[in-house]
């Protein structure tokens, strides 16, 4: 019953609203207009995607989103497999009450055995279809971000598509640099209290421009602003979600970035371990591991997906401008995000708004199991 009402509903929606940047006189005062996309070009395109999984309290986030771009709900998603990377019981026994609630469309792959970072990538196996790997702490997907990211796969210009992630250790640096970010402050301490009492609420605009140099985010994948500061990455989501509240979202949207454009390992930071990009959310074919290094992807999969194994084919990736998604946090911001803002509670808070809709037209009346009220 659930798939049948989930196909007359996805057939009666007929059109998914989706973003698009239009310039006006001002270059930094795009309008973002809405625009209905039905997604009929993908309508045969085998599409999954694969993520990372293993934090519950962050896929209760992500779960919205997923559920929102399936296509048995009118997007285009024809499976989520999820790859069990470190997880607890509590974690497994969350993902089994997804799946129960998506039988037809998320994958629990159980004959996937322990061992190096090759076997979650060996889950793509199926010739001719698309996948997209997505962390599971991604807490926002634009809406068309996924079928756009397929769209300029198909084209065929890059190996790898990744999206526009915010809170990304190169994209983070050309959202500052093309003025996507703003001047924003923290707020103010009630009086009274001490920055370790309070978590920091929505910063607070000031100008166009970011002109605090503490807040100078280097054009590097190890940068100290954001990969290395929880205030840096603090910046970079709340500047998405300022211009989320006030509809200028897509001054993010820079076209396209091309991450080899300069070449490979190009740059240098003094660590031993070098990547060109960070493989948060990116779009790849089954066939793009024909003659990939499977020995390279089980040492380290990020370094042979973003540098290695482009450079062996001589191709580049690229990350698309309309695909916005925001992820959380490298693991060396995370406690301090996690301390001093409410964003996390900010995100999960658009994601409620996701998971009424869903409940609403796909599962009748039924709110998504949550994943955020256990304690680990």
């Amino acid at each position: 019953m659930r798939g049948v009402l989930s196909l007359v509903l996805a057939l009666a929606a007929a059109a998914v609203p989706v973003t698009r940047r239009v310039a006006t006189e001002d270059p930094l005062r795009p309008s973002c207009v809405t625009v209905e996309d039905p997604f009929e070009d993908l309508r045969d395109v085998k599409i999954y995607a694969l993520v990372y999984y293993g934090r519950r309290t962050y896929v209760d986030i992500l779960n919205a989103y997923l559920e929102r771009n399936l296509r048995e709900n009118g997007g285009v998603l024809d499976g989520v497999i999820f790859a069990m990377v470190k997880y607890t019981m509590e974690d497994m026994n969350y993902l089994v009450m997804l799946h129960r609630r998506n039988p037809k469309s998320y994958i629990i792959p159980w004959h996937m055995q322990g061992g190096a970072w090759d076997v979650i990538w060996r889950l793509a196996d199926q010739p001719g279809a698309y996948y997209i790997k997505i962390d599971d702490d991604v807490v926002y997907i634009a809406d068309g971000a996924i079928a756009e990211m397929i769209r300029e796969k198909r084209r065929g210009r890059f190996l790898f598509v990744s999206a526009n992630v915010v809170n990304h250790g190169i994209l983070s640096a050309v959202h500052q640099e093309t003025s996507a970010i703003p001047h924003l402050v923290k707020p103010p301490i009630p009086e009274g209290q001490t920055p370790q009492e309070q978590k920091l609420g929505p910063w607070i605009f000031q100008s166009d421009l970011m002109t605090d140099p503490k807040y100078r985010i280097e054009h590097t994948f190890y940068s100290d602003c954001v990969w290395r500061r929880w205030d840096c990455a603090a910046l970079v989501h709340e500047a998405l979600l300022w211009r989320l509240e006030q509809n200028s979202a897509c001054l993010f949207d820079f076209g396209i970035f091309d991450f080899h454009a300069h070449g490979y390992e190009t740059m240098h930071d003094g660590i031993g371990r070098s990547i060109d990009w960070n493989d948060n959310f990116f779009a790849f074919q089954h066939e793009d591991f024909d003659d990939i290094d499977w020995e390279g992807v089980a040492t380290d999969d990020e370094r042979q997906m973003s540098t290695l194994h482009p450079k062996q084919r001589g191709e580049h990736a690229g990350a698309l401008g309309s695909a916005i998604i925001a992820h959380w946090t490298f693991s060396i911001q995370e406690k301090g995000l996690l301390a001093n803002t409410t964003l996390l509670e900010r995100y999960r808070a658009r994601a409620e708004v996701i998971m009424q809709e869903n409940a609403e037209k796909f599962y009748f009346g039924e709110f998504q199991p949550r994943g955020h009220l256990w304690e680990r």
